[in-house]
């Protein structure tokens, strides 16, 4: 696998973003246009917006996404991330570009005093068992990572696919604080 480029989409990847966005919706939500460029400029990619869009690359091309935003947990008293969407084109699947996402995503978490992420795999079985190899995956598919296996997850954000998918850490983690 060659090496996984992971940064912050900008008002300049609305296009990229809008494609990858109609690949990901074709594949999951037939009949969902989703959003337009011009949408994603206006709600998503500009320095006002409390939401982010992280673009994974390979070899220059865009290969997938992952959206999140901010959240606070009222019950625990901490904050963290939800990730909305995480894409990886079919080609790229299986490479390790989606846990280079979500750890990347976590990283950007904790540097913002974040102590979780949370998200969901409600529509495919693959989905549920990538999650499941490093997060607390419901029966309803809503998934969690926090604790200890949160902050190994966000320290492994700036090495190499093959190092992360070597060092995630196990489930039990998630228990540790």
């Amino acid at each position: 696998m060659s090496f996984v480029l992971i940064r912050r989409a900008t008002f300049d990847d609305a296009d990229i973003l809008a494609a990858l966005l109609v690949d990901y919706l074709r594949e999951g939500y037939a009949g969902h246009v989703g959003s337009t460029p011009e949408q994603l400029r206006r709600d998503v990619l500009n320095d006002r917006s409390r939401r982010y869009v992280l673009l994974a690359e390979v070899r220059e091309q865009p290969v997938g996404f992952v959206a999140w935003d901010t959240v606070y947990d009222m019950h625990w008293a901490m904050s963290g991330g939800q990730i909305n969407d995480l894409y990886v084109a079919p080609i790229h699947r299986g490479l390790g570009v989606a846990i280079a996402l979500v750890a990347r995503t976590a990283f950007e978490v904790r540097a913002n005093d974040g102590a979780f992420l949370r998200g969901g795999a409600y529509d495919r079985e693959s989905t549920r068992r990538a999650y499941g190899r490093v997060a607390v995956v419901q029966p309803s598919g809503e998934t969690h990572l926090s604790g200890r296996a949160f902050r190994q997850i966000a320290e492994l954000a700036s090495r190499p696919t093959r190092e992360i998918l070597l060092g995630l850490p196990p489930i039990e983690w998630n228990f540790e604080a």
